[in-house]
């Protein structure tokens, strides 16, 4: 088998999440769900130990610029056999260079988690050096059973 002639990368679409890694600290599965614009995402996927239907999505956000994020927002959507609640972010500013992290938790109640993998459509808004920045991304590597 000869070795194919190296190609370019290929420009890869909007990402759709950048998919696991690995589990938490706590030992639960968790996803890099954002990392654009200096800000990173992550999400740790928590079980409820007897109702398999209930996952609870615990939010990280951090931020790599110079100055802090501001006026942040964290929107999320699932498919209509989900049903999601959002609490409230711990704050709306990003502290800058990595120096703080702002958590916020989710509930997802999905019926047919054991019949289709879930996905979700987030938005991120927020304020960057004066420039106000708003971004969709499609989150379709959850793993299987949330």
């Amino acid at each position: 088998g000869g070795l194919a002639t190296p190609q370019a990368p290929v420009a890869a679409p909007t990402p759709v999440g950048g998919g696991g890694l690995g589990l938490s600290a706590a030992g639960n599965p968790q996803m890099l769900a954002y990392d654009k614009n200096g800000i990173t995402a992550r999400m740790e996927l928590v079980k409820h130990p007897s109702n398999k239907t209930l996952t609870q999505i615990n939010a990280s956000f951090t931020s790599s610029n110079a100055v802090p994020v501001t006026n942040f927002t964290f929107q999320a959507a699932v498919p209509k056999h989900a049903k999601l609640q959002i609490n409230p972010p711990s704050s709306t500013t990003i502290p800058p260079s990595n120096s703080g992290t702002v958590t916020q938790v989710f509930r997802i109640s999905n019926p047919m988690h054991d019949q289709k993998i879930l996905s979700m459509r987030i938005k991120l808004d927020f304020a960057l050096n004066g420039n106000s920045v708003s971004d969709v991304v499609q989150l379709d590597c959850f793993p299987p059973g949330v």
